[in-house]
C-alpha cells in the first residue's frame, strides 16, 4: 500500500512538474525575440532575458495573459524600422507596440543606461500594452490611449520622455492640463504637448491606482465602452463619476503630491538666478552712478585747483 502511495504521488508530482515546465515554455514562445539588421547575437540574448523578466514580473498582474503570440524586435536604430512602424513612433521614445499586430518594436540607439529610459523600463512599458490589450479581450479598441499610456508607465516604473510628476505644477496652475477625453484615442504630436500627456497619465493612473487598486482599474478598462471608453467601464465598477476624481487629483497635484516643493527644490538655482539678475542690476547701476558722481567730483575739485594756481600766477 505504502509502495503504491508513494508511486500515486510521484506520478502526480511528475504531472504537476510537467504542467509547469508547458505552461512557461507556452508563455515564453509566445513572446518570439528578433533581431534587425545591424544587432548582434548577444544583444538579442540580452533582450530576450529582459522580456522573459517582464513577462514573470507582469504577467501575474494580468491574469489569463498571455493568450496570443507576439514578436518582440529588436531595432538598432529607427532606420530599420518599416515605413508603418516608424509612423506610429513617438519623438524620444525607444519602444512601440503595435496592439492590433500584437508587435513590439526596441530601439536600442534611443535608451538609456538609467530608469526610467533604460532598456528593461522600455521593455516592461510595452509588455504593459500588450498584456493590458489581450486581457481586456474586446474592450481592447474602447480602451482610452491615457489609461493605456499611465498604466504602462506606472507598472514599468517610472514616466516616460522626460517629465515627471512635478513638471505638472505649472501646466495644472496655468489651467494647461489636458482633458482626459482629449487624450481618449491619440497623443499630441509636438514634443512638448506629448511630454505633458504622458506625465499627465502617469500622474492620475498612479492615484486612481492607490485609491481603488489595480484589479478594480483592469475591470474597468474590461468594460470600456466604445461611447465612454474607459470612463464608461470606470463609473461602473466604482459607481463613482470620473469629473470628481479629476478635480481631486489636479487639487493633490497642487497641494498634496509634494509636487511644488520638489520642483522649487529642483530649479531653485534658476530662481535665485531671476530673482536675482534685477538685484544685481539695481546694484551695477548704483555703482556705476557713485562712481560716475566721484569722478565728476574729482574732475570739478581739479578745475578748482587749477583755478587757483592760475589765479597766484
Amino acid at each position: 500500500m505504502t509502495k503504491r502511495k508513494t508511486v500515486f504521488l510521484r506520478l502526480i508530482l511528475g504531472c504537476a512538474i510537467a504542467i509547469g515546465a508547458v505552461r512557461t515554455s507556452a508563455a515564453q514562445a509566445r513572446f518570439a525575440v528578433e533581431a534587425a539588421a545591424g544587432v548582434d547575437a548577444s544583444t538579442r540574448a540580452h533582450v530576450e532575458r529582459l522580456v522573459e523578466a517582464g513577462l514573470a514580473r507582469l504577467t501575474p498582474m494580468f491574469p489569463g495573459t498571455p493568450k496570443r503570440s507576439c514578436v518582440v524586435t529588436a531595432h538598432q536604430s529607427v532606420d530599420s524600422l518599416p515605413p508603418e512602424v516608424r509612423a506610429s513612433l513617438h519623438e524620444g521614445t525607444a519602444g512601440v507596440a503595435l496592439l492590433g499586430r500584437s508587435e513590439i518594436h526596441l530601439i536600442l540607439d534611443e535608451s538609456r543606461h538609467h530608469p526610467p529610459h533604460d532598456l528593461r523600463t522600455v521593455v516592461d512599458h510595452e509588455l504593459v500594452h500588450i498584456l493590458l490589450d489581450q486581457f481586456v479581450g474586446e474592450a481592447a479598441p474602447h480602451v482610452s490611449r491615457w489609461f493605456h499610456e499611465g498604466l504602462a508607465q506606472e507598472l514599468s516604473g517610472g514616466p516616460y520622455i522626460g517629465m515627471s510628476e512635478d513638471d505638472l505644477v505649472i501646466a495644472a496652475r496655468a489651467d494647461r492640463l489636458f482633458r482626459f477625453a482629449e487624450l481618449d484615442q491619440d497623443f499630441p504630436g509636438d514634443r512638448s504637448g506629448l511630454r505633458r500627456a504622458y506625465a499627465q497619465s502617469f500622474s492620475f493612473v498612479g492615484f486612481l491606482r492607490r485609491r481603488f487598486g489595480l484589479d478594480a482599474l483592469l475591470e474597468a478598462a474590461r468594460q470600456s465602452t466604445a461611447d465612454g471608453g474607459f470612463r464608461a467601464g470606470f463609473v461602473a465598477v466604482t459607481h463613482g463619476a470620473m469629473l470628481h476624481q479629476v478635480d481631486e487629483w489636479r487639487e493633490y497635484v497642487l497641494t498634496g503630491s509634494g509636487a511644488p516643493l520638489r520642483f522649487l527644490m529642483r530649479n531653485c538655482f534658476s530662481f535665485l538666478v531671476v530673482i536675482g539678475f534685477p538685484l544685481l542690476a539695481i546694484a551695477v547701476i548704483r555703482r556705476f552712478r557713485r562712481d560716475d558722481a566721484a569722478r565728476r567730483k574729482l574732475e570739478f575739485e581739479e578745475r578748482v585747483e587749477h583755478a587757483d594756481e592760475r589765479h597766484h600766477d
